[in-house]
């Protein structure tokens, strides 16, 4: 009998990847596994919004009526900045959260950076999951033979056992 303590489920929110989370989902009830969902996105597709200053109640007005705050950008405290996310991730992610709970199924979810298929590869080791469970994609003939699928990737590429659901 199949046995795995972690799975985790690479999820973008197309019908696919949320027939992979079911899956996922149904198969850790089953042998009673713990379920990360991962959603990668491409870094250049997000930006950091920086606070900007206001004078403090007791700050100095120097010439020109500027005050005399600190640059948060050299200041050696930094706090941490809050992201934003130009793609669907917040959307993706709420989707995954949604599944979760019908299904009533605990399960953490993970946002990764870069490449899907590498990304996710890297992350499944970092937490050693022992299956990743992707849905497959619909592509043209020519789109899958330039770009490759991530499925195709994550099962040429990955030592941890890949299922791949239609």
């Amino acid at each position: 009998m199949f046995h795995a303590d972690r799975i985790i489920v690479a999820f973008d929110g197309s019908e696919n990847s949320k027939k992979a989370l079911q899956t996922a989902i149904d198969l850790a009830k089953t042998v009673n596994a713990a379920i990360t969902v991962a959603h990668s996105h491409d870094m250049k597709d997000n930006q950091t919004v920086i606070d900007p200053p206001r004078p403090a109640a007791e700050a100095s007005y120097i010439s020109g009526g500027m005050t005399s705050v600190p640059d948060p950008l050299i200041s050696d405290v930094t706090s941490p900045e809050p992201m934003i996310y130009e793609d669907r991730t917040e959307e993706v992610i709420a989707e995954a959260r949604m599944m979760l709970n019908e299904q009533q199924a605990d399960g953490d979810i993970d946002i990764l950076e870069g490449d899907p298929a590498e990304s996710i590869i890297e992350h499944a080791n970092r937490i050693s999951a022992d299956m990743i469970v992707t849905g497959s994609r619909d592509q043209n003939r020519l789109k899958k033979l330039i770009f490759g699928s991530v499925s195709e990737k994550l099962s040429a590429k990955s030592d941890i056992p890949v299922l791949i659901v239609k």
